[in-house]
């Protein structure tokens, strides 16, 4: 899913399979890493219709945005619908949660 090269300015770290809808039976959706690097972590998570990631909070800032389908993403405070081009930065700390409303596909970065 990931491909790493270097050269003497640094790495360039290549993460395929964004849009692969990769979902599991249940009340979760399926997590999986596809890169960790200088900086930030990525994971994919395939969520069928209906399951819900529940409130937890981040351990680092995070930017959320769904690749395919359509999630709603909520904090104590406001519920954003996240479609294909739309994403939202959290703060550590802030409780959150996802709720799919459609089989969707979200890329989680998690900032270091």
């Amino acid at each position: 899913m990931m491909s790493d090269s270097s050269d003497s300015t640094g790495t360039m770290t290549v993460i395929e399979g964004l849009t692969h809808l990769d979902k599991k039976d249940g009340d979760a959706p399926r997590l999986e890493k596809l890169a960790s690097g200088a900086g930030a972590t990525v994971i994919r998570i395939g969520f069928a219709a209906g399951q819900i990631l529940k409130d937890h909070r981040a351990p680092a800032p995070i930017l959320v945005q769904t690749t395919s389908g359509d999630v709603s993403f909520s904090t104590a405070d406001r519920t954003v619908p996240l479609v294909p081009g739309t994403a939202v930065h959290v703060d550590e700390g802030v409780m959150h949660n996802l709720v799919a409303n459609t089989d969707s596909v979200v890329m989680l970065t998690i900032l270091r």
